[in-house]
Formats: structure tokens, sequence, C-alpha cells
């Protein structure tokens, strides 16, 4: 992709604020053009809704409360396994355990309704009929009846062997459970209830194995799927050896089945000598999900800002990501850092800051009751469960190259980082593809099924900005044009940017003055509430001479501040030198621009310039507005 959009002719610079108002306001009819010279009728319809305009729970008043969890201490459920055996990849909030305090409604964490309202996740009403199974080795004595507990705390249906809603097996299918052990019980209750929490419609099948070995944990696997299982979630992970590939046949080959692992808890390649990947999130045949922190933002449309979890340094915790030694890449990867399968390719929550509620009343060493975990086990049973809820996947298809078909409709993470490495994506959150995220999280289900994306005649699906410009559309903020073609290189103009930076808001409720603040646009002008809204908001306010000019194009140095006020102008230092050779502390809008660098929403040139008085292009405006989403967050 290239790393800046091309330059343009030198157009009309954008004016210093002013609002303007008086009788010149009466012209009302003097600014209006036609649709046809607009970017879309202001009236058309946006395209139908997807799955991305589901409109989820509120978040609980948990969420409100997670500040509370910082500071606390965590470690890890279960210690280190030697070759050919598997870990869980569980974290527990160290100071959080026992009953709820008097009073306290709902315990510490995120529950149902906050997992479903960040990932738009419609699962009060899909799921139905679909199993998911959960992989664990070791009986957990309590699943049952803490998974009743769970569901009666937070307001979900029962679901117990009863009415056939639960069901728990050995490795074989059978009724001989192997014996307990408490660190995989906390495990299989985080595991349980995350299935529950996104999915309660499903259906859930607990396979016990005999051992963590790969050989049992395959067994139930296996079992897993011949139980019929919609999706199978898998909280562990091996130290890859010589050999491991065998297991892929042996265990991972059932077409239409997605097997989500979780990518470990130790960071960028997990910190062993040498550096690997867990098995088998590495597997081609798996879905290997990464971790986030995330953490409710009522000022963003999506009601929640995320980023990869972890940190620099040595031991820092954080998702595990890298390269794979000995798996090939299957051929729906395309990153090039690694020649062979690379991790992880989705993500969930998983910072134990930012933890999700736990019952387990099986004690493990004085912890028991709700309690608080993370670790990208949480995420492994949150994405299979968003599996079950898309429904089966089309047949001859991969389970994780439908996500890789589809990233416009998940949430690109660009910040965040789980290590240090020298290839930056594999340890640093960034734009497109990165291993601590992988590809994002989920935006409701599209990206988990076979989808017909929203397209344009004139931007086929190898176009540079492909991604960025179905993003756009996917998430309502360009419909192009009434002929079907979104016209990538054409200038944008100013009320086509109003309109940007209107519906990238979300449509937020306004109501237009009867009088128009600018002298060249009326009531009846198309676009005139979006342009009254961004005058309104102070992200313009137009020409010294009371004009909008609605119809000039938009040049970068105005695109950078557009973007810093939408923004809400965050504090921010311009650096003593600048950045681009074509510009200087004095230049108009440095501030602004620099910003913009700094974010990696722009890079400007290759030959260091920024151009600011050339017109964005309507492919460029794309990108920047896809990072800006992936940045700062809409």
């Amino acid at each position: 992709m290239p790393k800046t959009p091309r330059g343009y002719p030198r157009g009309r610079r954008f004016s210093w604020p002013r609002f303007v108002t008086g009788a010149a306001v009466l012209l009302l009819l003097s600014g209006i053009v036609t649709p046809a010279q607009a970017e879309e009728n202001p009236s058309d319809p946006l395209p139908e809704a997807s799955s991305a305009s589901v409109s989820p729970p509120q978040p609980t008043p948990a969420a409100q409360a997670m500040a509370r969890l910082k500071g606390h201490r965590h470690s890890k459920v279960c210690g280190n396994a030697p070759p050919g055996y598997a870990s869980c990849h569980a974290e527990i909030d160290d100071e959080v355990a026992g009953p709820l305090a008097a009073g306290q409604l709902l315990p510490a964490g995120y529950g149902p309704a906050d997992l479903q309202s960040a990932y738009k996740l419609p699962s009060l009403t899909a799921g139905i009929g679909r199993t998911v199974a959960v992989v664990d080795p070791y009986d957990a004595p309590t699943a049952e009846a803490d998974l009743a507990v769970y569901r009666t705390r937070y307001g979900q249906l029962p679901c117990s062997s009863v009415s056939a809603c639960f069901r728990k097996v050995d490795q074989n299918g059978g009724t001989s459970l192997p014996s307990p052990d408490a660190a995989w019980a906390q495990e299989a209750s985080l595991d349980v209830q995350m299935v529950s929490a996104a999915c309660p419609n499903c259906n859930i099948l607990l396979v016990e194995a005999a051992s963590p070995s790969l050989t049992d944990l395959g067994t139930a696997v296996n079992t897993a799927v011949n139980l019929g299982a919609s999706a199978v979630s898998m909280s562990f992970g091996a130290q890859e050896v010589a050999g491991i590939t065998r297991y892929d046949a042996l265990y991972f080959n059932h077409p239409g089945i997605p097997f989500v692992a979780s990518s470990g808890d130790d960071g960028y390649t997990n910190g062993t000598a040498p550096p690997t990947v867990n098995y088998p999130a590495s597997s081609p045949n798996v879905v290997a999900a990464g971790g986030t922190t995330l953490t409710l933002d009522t000022s963003k449309v999506r009601g929640w800002t995320e980023r990869a979890w972890g940190a620099t340094g040595s031991g820092a915790a954080g998702p595990g990501s890298g390269c794979s030694i000995y798996e090939p890449k299957p051929a729906w990867q395309h990153d090039v850092g690694c020649p062979n399968r690379t991790v992880a390719d989705l993500a969930s929550v998983a910072d134990p800051s930012t933890g999700v509620a736990v019952y387990d009343s099986y004690d493990n060493g004085g912890m028991s009751g709700w309690m608080v975990f993370g670790g990208t086990s949480a995420a492994a049973p949150v994405i299979a469960a968003a599996y079950a809820l898309a429904g089966p996947v089309p047949a001859g298809i991969s389970p994780a190259q439908l996500a890789y078909s589809s990233p416009w409709a998940l949430n690109d993470l660009a910040n965040g980082v789980n290590g240090t490495c020298t290839m930056p994506y594999l340890c640093i959150a960034g734009y497109g593809y990165d291993g601590p995220t992988g590809l994002g999280t989920a935006q409701g289900l599209t990206a988990f099924t076979r989808s017909s994306p929203p397209s344009f005649t004139d931007i086929p699906a190898s176009y540079p900005f492909y991604i960025e410009v179905t993003w756009m559309a996917y998430n309502g903020i360009t419909t192009g044009y009434p002929d079907g073609t979104f016209r990538p290189v054409q200038a944008v103009t100013r009320e086509a940017m109003a309109a940007f930076l209107y519906r990238l808001r979300g449509s937020p409720t306004f109501v237009p003055p009867v009088i128009s603040p600018f002298r060249d646009i009326g009531v009846l002008s198309p676009f005139y509430k979006e342009i009254t809204w961004l005058a309104s908001t102070r992200i313009t306010t137009g020409y010294p001479d009371g004009t909008f000019r609605p119809s000039d194009p938009v040049n970068r140095d105005a695109m950078a501040a557009f973007l810093y006020r939408v923004a809400g102008k965050p504090a921010y230092t311009p650096p003593g030198a600048s950045p681009f050779t074509d510009l200087t502390p004095a230049s108009p809008f440095y501030l602004e621009i620099t910003w913009l660098a700094s974010t990696g929403i722009t890079t400007g040139y290759a030959d260091g310039t920024f151009r600011p008085l050339n017109p964005v292009s309507r492919d460029a405006m794309a990108a920047f507005m896809y990072r800006y989403n992936a940045k700062i967050g809409r």
C-alpha cells in the first residue's frame, strides 16, 4: 500500500476561523447545488444496515467501575509446561476474590452486556441451536454450578445439563471424568462463562482431557467435533517443537469448524529462547487469538477505546505474537515479515487490568468466588462464540480466511505494544495487520461470515486504498455517487468533507439553524445540516468574507486542521525542527500537521515534503479517516 497519497495541483487555501451572521444569510438559495454536483444526495438513505449497525446492549455499571482495578497485582493461573504439554493462558487479579460486597449488584470486571456492547455482538437474538465446545484438561467439578451463578447474576436464562444446554464429558465423550485440578478449574470457568457472555443462546460443551498433553487435548478436540461443536475454544498453548505439524492433520483437520486458540500471555515470541510462538495458535488450521486492553469511553461513537495489551521490557505480559518456526504460511495470510505462519489473527479483551468477571467456587490457593481474569484465555472463547453467532462457515473456506477477506469490517487498532522486536509490526499495533491484535477485534459479525462488501465500480479489490474506502462505506461515512462510483482521485470538496466528518462522529443529533452562518449556503443547500454542525462545533468557521465555499477542494493543511479539531484539539507540543522540508514552525497549521504526523495518520511524501496546499483526493481522505479511527477512535 502506498505510504502517502499522490499529490495534486495547488488549490485555494483554507482560511483562518471566523463566524458570519447578519442579513447576508438571507441568500438561502444562492448557494444551492444540484445533487448531481454533490458527492451524494443528503436525503438518500445510507446502505442497508449491516451487522456493524447492530444496537448492542448498554454497558453495565461494572464497566464504569473498572478504575478500581488499576494498580492491582496479577499472576498466571498455570505454570510453564514441558515440551509436548500445554499451559493455560489465564491471568488472575490477585486482589479480587470472594463474595460480592453488601449492596454490590455486579462484580468487578466486565460482564456480558459490556462484551456485547464493545464488539457489537447480536447475542440476544443469534446463536440458537449452535454449540461452542470448550476444551480443557482435568475436571472442573463446579463448572455447571458456577455457570448457573454467573448467568443468574447477569440475568441470563438457565443453561444446565437438565435442559441439555450444558454438557460435560471426558476426552472420549463419556462420563469417566479426569481428576480435578484447581488451576485448570479456574481456566474452565473463565472459558465457559465467556462463551455464555458472548453467546447466551449457544449450547456449551465442556470436554475434559485426561491431561494437558497435546495428544490428550487433541483427542478432546476431535471428540468436541464429533459431538457437534459449531466452534471450539482452546485457551491453552504449548511451545513449538520439531514435528509439531503432525498434530495439524490428527486433530485440527475438520473443514468448516472454527478452532480458536489463545496466543499466550508472555508477549512477543513469548520470551522464550529460541523465540517461538504457541501451538496450536500457530497452526494454519486454527484462529490465533491475540489480546487487547478495553476501556469504556462514552465520548466515542463506539463507546469504547481499545489497544494492544502489553508493554516493552523483559517479562512484560501481553498477547503472544511472532513467527512460527515450523508451520507454513497459509495462503490467506499476506504479511511479509514472516516466511512462515504469523500469530495472531484476531483479538479480544485480555488485559487483566480491564478484565472480565468470573465466578468459580472451587478454591485455588484461597481464591474463589467472584474474581477478575484476563489473559488471551479470555479472548479465545469470546472469538469462538462470535463464530458460533455468525452461523456455519461456508464450504471451501477457512474460518480464519473469512476475517482476512473482510478486514474493513473489524476494529483495526493502532496503539499498544507487546514487546521489543526488529520487525515492528510483529510487536507494535499499527494500521492493518499486526502481531499483537492480528486484523483487529469484532465489529459485529460481518468478518465472521462470507460477506459482500459495499462496492463501487471504480474501486476493485486490487485498488491500493480498497480496504479504507470499503471501511468508509461499511460504516456509512460515504455512499459514493448515484452512478455507483466513488471517484477516488477526485478532490474532496469542503461540503463532502463536512458530510464525512459528521458521519465519522456518528451523525450526532443536531438541529440546524434556521439562519445560515454562511452567505453562500442556504437551508436548502445540500449538506446544510452537516456544514452547520461543523460550524457549531468550531471544527470550521469559514472564510473571513463570510463564505464557506462548499465546492472548493480541501487542501492537505486544512485536512490536518479538521482532523485535529475533530479529535478535540489534544494537548500537543509541536517539534522545534519540522519533520517536513516544505514546512517551518511558522507555517500555517504547523501544530495540526505535525500532530497528524506524530500519530502516523500521515507520513508525508517520499521526498520529505508534506505539500500542504495540495488538494486531498477522495481515496487519500479515506486512508486518513481509516487511520484516524484506528489511532484515535471515532
